[in-house]
């Protein structure tokens, strides 16, 4: 057996191996996930209730306002059992003593017809008030990651096998290459494609989940809800529908940023498009100096889409630092690209964002709040103009302290 192939076998090997049990530990830490925020729930909902004097309001209120479905029970000191509110979890059956003994402690697992999680609040005279909620969506969700890791893992193995049978071949070696750069690019912009739509799934579920849990709480609580409770909760709903739509918004722009041809493209005379920006950039931050170096330069492309391009430029400088931070604006020609330069005397980012580069959905500095950093798809928007355009768009530190923004296009 020839070195390379014996390299390439070993390679698939150690391969198979660590996607195998990388994709299990991480399909395991999901579920114990799952199952640790489960418990915190029933954990919490444990504490209010038995700070209450009221114990069976307390719960019925509680039962409301978790976000998770839970089954609550009464249990008396000769074991009778009474339902307060029902989920998928039935309790028909007092559960031992040493099991709701152990549930006042901590949360317990209980095996079901329906697998749950148990918590008991201990009350005078022997008596338990019990909360339950079951894990069948943790499990059905850990069955379904562990079936997609075996399907992925025996299409890879495949694949890989596949490969080594071509290596073997020497008069194939060219195919090999080629094949593989093939796959490496077709493997990334499936991963990329895959990372922002699930980046942009979670953006949207997240504040749906939330909007959804107000609209519960305020069709449940009718007349219980204070008015400044009302209030908070139609306040967030606001806020998190804004959200949205500052998302859509952006996923609708970078929609329109694929879909627009070079074949429209005409001349666009760049300084123009700068200096305007600049000129907006000093109406809303008066205080600030803005230092501009603009040679006339034209390029091919989209004004619409330029002009954009320079506002969440400008956006991002007003949004992360000071009325008063320095701006420089330098537009020049090199050989037969216009390099065009923004650079701010801000806070600029941490040392390790300018090496990832722009990612959709990736703030640079996740100590930002979203007030503060947006979606994380401004960036991503201006890369894909300026790649839309056939030019290069780079991130660096500044020597004034901040942020350089240096995007490269072709001259027309």
């Amino acid at each position: 057996m020839k070195l390379i192939t014996k390299i390439s076998l070993s390679a698939i090997a150690v391969f198979s191996i660590a996607l195998i049990g990388g994709g299990y530990a991480m399909v395991e830490l999901s579920y114990s996930s799952e199952l640790r925020r489960t418990e915190v729930i029933l954990d919490d909902a444990a504490k209010r209730i038995a700070a209450s004097t009221d114990t069976l309001s307390s719960a019925l209120v509680v039962a409301d306002e978790t976000d998770v479905a839970l089954t609550m029970a009464f249990v008396d000191m000769d074991r009778a059992i009474t339902t307060i509110s029902e989920s998928a979890v039935r309790l028909d059956v007092a559960p031992t003593d040493a099991v709701m003994a152990a549930a006042a402690k901590k949360s317990v697992l209980v095996s079901a017809p329906i697998e749950y999680k148990l918590r008991a609040v201990s009350m005078a005279g022997n008596e338990y008030l019990l909360i339950a909620t079951s894990t069948e969506s943790a499990q059905l969700s850990r069955a379904n990651s562990l079936a997609m890791l075996l399907l992925i893992s025996a299409i890879t193995i495949v694949i890989a096998g596949a490969a080594v049978t071509i290596l073997i071949r020497r008069d194939l070696k060219s195919v090999i290459k080629t094949l593989a750069g093939t796959a490496d690019q077709e493997r990334e912009t499936r991963e990329s494609m895959q990372s922002f739509m699930g980046d942009a799934s979670h953006e949207l579920r997240t504040p749906l989940t939330v909007i959804k849990g107000y609209a519960e709480l305020l069709a449940k609580s009718g007349a219980k809800t204070s008015a400044e409770q009302r209030e908070r909760a139609y306040s967030r709903i606001v806020e998190q529908v804004n959200r949205m739509d500052d998302t859509i918004t952006g996923l609708l722009q970078l929609a329109e940023v694929g879909s627009v041809s070079s074949n429209t493209f005409a001349r666009v005379e760049l300084a123009t498009l700068v200096a305007a920006a600049a000129e907006d950039l000093q109406a809303t931050s008066p205080k600030r100096k803005i230092d501009t170096q603009l040679a006339q330069v034209g390029v091919s492309g989209s004004i619409e889409l330029l002009r954009r391009l320079l506002e969440n430029a400008t956006g991002n400088i007003m949004r992360h630092t000071s009325p008063t931070d320095q701006v420089r604006m330098t537009l020049a020609a090199e050989r037969r690209v216009a390099v065009l330069t923004i650079e701010d005397a801000g806070g600029g980012l941490p040392a390790d964002a300018y090496a990832k580069g722009v990612q959709g959905f990736r703030r640079f500095d996740e100590s930002r709040s979203r007030e503060t950093g947006g979606t994380g798809l401004g960036m991503t928007l201006m890369k894909s103009i300026v790649e839309a355009h056939g030019g290069q768009l780079s991130i660096a530190p500044s020597d004034l302290g901040g942020l350089k923004l240096e995007i490269r296009l072709p001259l027309n």
